[in-house]
């Protein structure tokens, strides 16, 4: 009992099935056929994978017609209290990355330079793996800023930011003047960052131009 994680978690099938589940109202029902279409596996491997929750009481099947219809059981306590919790509050990792970096700026009295910070790449299209980097852009008002705020989100940020998030952060620090040549010109970097962007503070790299 006191080990369910590990029975419930124990596969990448079974963990996308649940993050798919979480993800949606508590009254989501869809066919077997249908979740693996959504989580990207092939029919037997999610239907195997829902068996295996269905077996721990983690998604209920209802009967309609001739299909097997899933849904989470949300009167089960590691739903309730652990599953649905922990998931939501991965969906929340850009919010927590903005208030971080917000917050660290702010602490050291470096935020009034910063003009925008911009997470770019795969965690601003929110389709992150293993091996994903945290790629934000920081536009400061001029190069005096630049320099020492590079320094600091290299010296400082970058490696608290991997302890707390596990994530490495690759911080592309320019001046608001240079940004702007860049994105007008569609210059590399620039033109690289800005094909996927979520502004986190600040102003819109649109507004630059």
């Amino acid at each position: 009992m006191n080990n369910k994680l590990d029975s419930v978690l124990d596969s990448i099938s079974k963990v996308k099935i649940i993050r798919l589940l979480t993800s949606r109202t508590k009254d989501f029902m869809a066919s077997g056929r249908e979740i693996a279409r959504l989580v990207k596996l092939s029919p037997p491997t999610a239907h195997s994978a829902l068996k295996e929750l269905l077996d721990e009481r983690i998604v209920e099947r209802h009967i309609i017609g001739k299909q097997h219809i899933y849904k989470l059981n949300y009167a089960h306590r590691t739903v309730k209290e652990i599953l649905s919790p922990a998931f939501g509050k991965e969906r929340l990792l850009k919010d927590d990355i903005a208030y971080y970096l917000v917050a660290a700026l702010k602490k050291h009295k470096l935020l009034s330079p910063v003009e925008s910070l911009i997470l770019c790449g795969s965690i601003a299209r929110g389709v992150t793996h293993g091996e994903s980097d945290c790629d934000v852009a920081v536009i400061v008002r001029d190069e005096k800023s630049r320099g020492k705020i590079e320094q600091y989100f290299l010296d400082s940020i970058a490696p608290r930011f991997l302890s707390y998030f596990g994530i490495h952060l690759d911080p592309y620090v320019k001046a608001a003047a240079e940004f702007t040549r860049r994105l007008r010109r569609r210059l590399p970097p620039v033109s690289t960052l800005m094909k996927s962007y979520l502004v986190i503070y600040g102003k819109d790299p649109l507004d630059y131009r």
